[in-house]
């Protein structure tokens, strides 16, 4: 479902792209080049996380010239949540939910430093911007423990770490506990590298605000295994490999200024 969900996204910036290069004038290659410094923020999802996978913060900025293009320093900071691919939600006797066999949340930090090449430039709030970004950084795992609810009756009930050896009987979980739970206490540090290639789509924008979508692949390495899902159950992959939509909005500032 989730890939398809990305195949129809491609096919539809593709479509995009191609009708506004049909449409566009001599006049747009020969406008002025844009100095501006670009700024933004948004969402994002990928094919290791939910629909909400996390957020993004990212900068571009002129530095040179191809082809009479502008080429940009990029930098951005990413915070996602990273899911195995194995996961599940089971319903609890009462309603709510939690994920067998889940032992840890695994969250990742990426700061990120790269090149934009553009293919053209936006001419106009009536225009679209296409271009290119290939960016790479380190990456800071963090694995969290994964806590529920356990005991059937309320007064009985605690929140403690999920164990799939020592919790056994499903009956006695009533739900997940907060993400939060215990994030100070017991959170394990996993280094780690990534890279990044992406297509960048500049829509529309209103005088100096900025909408727009990346869409592109993450490749991932970390140092050792992260343990999200019970090793006795399934292998936690020690690199990760993702398809990934960022939606942002920003503002733009002249360097001139």
């Amino acid at each position: 479902m989730q890939n398809s969900y990305f195949k129809i996204l491609f096919l539809l910036c593709v479509t995009s792209v191609i009708s506004f290069g049909q449409r566009k004038t001599d006049a747009t290659e020969e406008s002025a080049l844009d100095d501006s410094k670009y700024l933004g923020y948004g969402v994002t999802t990928n094919t290791n996380s939910g629909l909400l996978g996390g957020f993004v913060f990212r900068s571009s900025t002129p530095v040179s010239q191809r082809d009479n293009l502008p080429v940009h320093r990029y930098i951005a900071l990413e915070l996602v949540n990273v899911k195995h691919p194995k996961e599940y939600q089971n319903a609890t006797a009462i309603g709510s939910k939690f994920i067998h066999g889940k032992t840890n949340y695994f969250f990742v930090i990426r700061p990120e430093y790269g090149r934009e090449w553009y293919m053209f430039k936006k001419n106009g709030e009536s225009s679209i911007g296409l271009s290119g970004v290939l960016a790479a950084g380190p990456s800071f795992g963090i694995e969290k423990p994964y806590y529920i609810k356990y005991g059937r009756a309320r007064e009985q009930e605690i929140v403690t770490v999920y164990d799939p050896d020592i919790h056994t009987d499903l009956s006695q979980i009533t739900g997940a506990a907060s993400i939060w739970q215990g994030f100070l206490n017991n959170a394990k540090f996993n280094p780690g590298f990534h890279v990044k290639a992406a297509l960048n789509i500049d829509m529309s924008t209103f005088g100096d605000n900025v909408t727009g979508f990346e869409l592109g692949t993450t490749l991932e390495f970390f140092g050792r295994r992260p343990e999200i899902i019970s090793s006795k159950l399934s292998t936690n992959p020690r690199a990760f490999a993702s398809a990934y939509l960022t939606l942002y909005l920003g503002s733009k500032k002249s360097k001139k200024k």
